[in-house]
């Protein structure tokens, strides 16, 4: 079975789309609380957007028509550049939940110290 391909202005144009919503989502999730249920919607639609886009590079690096080689090597300081961001937000959430953590820990050691008075 052949699979129809793409042309790469298609895809450019798919990539400049996935792109926005990749970075909307990421300042969405660095300004969001922690607790917010959206957060986990957020995500999902992240990882669907990373999806997408490996998929589109994907196709672009496989057309052996596209050799805009400056507009690929932008496309790799995107993704270096979002995964920093990605980096970012991954890490301020692990500090949130290691305080979390910590609190949870500090509440149950003092209601340990007051049900043994």
């Amino acid at each position: 079975m052949i699979t129809p391909t793409i042309p790469a202005t298609e895809i450019t144009l798919q990539l400049a789309t996935v792109d926005t919503a990749m970075t909307e989502l990421l300042e969405k999730l660095e300004n969001i609380q922690f607790e917010d249920d959206t957060s986990d919607t957020l995500v999902l639609k992240l990882q669907e957007v990373i999806s997408t886009r490996q998929i589109l590079i994907g196709q672009l690096v496989a057309d052996s028509q596209f050799e805009d080689r400056t507009y690929l090597q932008a496309q790799v300081d995107k993704t270096l550049e979002f995964e920093r961001q990605a980096k970012k937000v991954l890490a301020d959430r692990e500090a949130l939940l290691r305080g979390i953590r910590k609190g949870k820990r500090q509440t149950n050691l003092y209601k340990t110290i007051d049900s043994n008075r």
